[in-house]
């Protein structure tokens, strides 16, 4: 399930979605915005789409069921203007056993990291 929003996410609502009959294990992945960012405070950030997010999240998916033995993936990926503690990226794996769950998970949060379809603008405090 892939979803690409500028409305905050509902963090306690995640597990409802990631449990799909014979679910062994659910790792969930929840990045927030950091208070520093090399050596400076931050205010935030400032997510911007550039190119095809949404395709890239399908393909990351898509990559994640071919090489992992999963039962569901769940990734959310926020845009627009945030704050120090809000989320910017879910990524949630069900598997019937914790090995693949959590090397899933890790690898996806991993592509997540490497978008090229979001630009990331730093609002450091003055």
């Amino acid at each position: 399930m892939i979803q690409v929003t500028e409305h905050p996410i509902e963090t306690d609502a995640l597990f409802e979605r990631l449990c799909p009959e014979g679910t062994g294990s659910i790792v969930v992945h929840v990045g927030v915005v950091k208070p520093v960012v090399e050596e400076r405070k931050t205010q935030g950030i400032r997510l911007i789409p550039d190119g095809d997010l949404k395709g890239e999240l399908e393909k990351i998916e898509h990559d994640m069921r071919e090489k992992w033995n999963v039962l569901d993936i769940l990734l959310i990926r926020r845009i627009g203007e945030l704050r120090v503690g809000e989320t910017i990226l879910v990524a949630g794996v069900t598997a019937a056993s914790k090995e693949q769950a959590f090397g899933a998970c890790q690898e996806a949060v991993g592509m997540l990291k490497k978008k090229r379809g979001l630009k990331k603008e730093e609002l450091y405090e003055s």
